[in-house]
């Protein structure tokens, strides 16, 4: 654990000026992961809450807490007691938090909800081993889906996408956003037909794109997180 925390240079992660603390967030996950009890767990939160990777006072999150959030989560599953809660409240201030105004997104131009979400996507089994905390978290993270495409076919102007989607797409038509290596565009989707469950196939129309081809690792993400995550 301490080794993954050391390896992310947390001082190249960009974040608002006076507000964002790379040394908080390095050392708040290592106070954290080392805690002993309700006064170290909160001491070690607070550090990571004020600048680590939230700023709590503002409620906005940062961009640090992305590559946080599965060391946070790691920390919940290994941990019990206040550890445990502090590690799943910070993860759930940091996906519910805004982001601050010109740190909307990752580098890669995924909205911080929506990389934050992934990761609980990918650790959904482990988490709801933790009962409440760790449910609360799934619960919100299925607004945030995600569509992998596999496959793409052309039917007149729109483009019919196949492909693995995680979280839940209940409402259709729908805002996403398609990101590919060319970068990100907006499409309205329909439903073709639907999953079986929350990490399964799924074909999704793409109204009025042509796509003739999408490159390897194309993703679709929901366009709706709310009023501070549409930048």
């Amino acid at each position: 654990m301490l080794d993954a925390i050391e390896a992310i240079d947390w001082r190249s992660v960009p974040g608002p000026a006076d507000y964002y603390r790379p040394e908080a967030a390095r050392e708040g996950l290592h106070d954290l992961a080392r805690a002993r009890g309700h006064t170290e767990a909160a001491s070690a939160a607070s550090r990571l809450a004020g600048g680590g990777v939230i700023h709590d006072h503002s409620g906005t999150v940062f961009p640090a807490a992305v590559p946080a959030a599965p060391l946070l989560l790691q920390i919940a599953q290994e941990r019990t007691g206040a550890t445990q809660v502090a590690a799943l409240e910070l993860v759930e201030n940091a996906l519910n938090f805004r982001p601050w105004p010109g740190f909307v997104r990752t580098r890669r131009g995924v909205r911080l909800c929506c990389a934050i979400a992934h990761h609980l996507h990918a650790r959904a089994p482990a988490l709801d081993q933790l009962r409440a905390g760790g449910r609360s978290l799934l619960t919100t993270a299925r607004n945030h889906w995600r569509m992998d495409i596999e496959e793409t076919c052309a039917e007149g102007t729109d483009t019919l996408v196949f492909g693995t989607v995680t979280g839940s797409l209940a409402e259709f038509p729908q805002a996403a956003e398609l990101h590919t290596d060319r970068g990100t565009t907006h499409v309205s989707t329909m439903l073709e037909y639907p999953v079986t469950d929350e990490h399964g196939q799924i074909c999704v129309r793409l109204v009025g794109s042509e796509l003739a081809r999408l490159h390897t690792g194309a993703t679709v993400y929901s366009a709706s997180c709310g009023e501070y995550h549409t930048q």
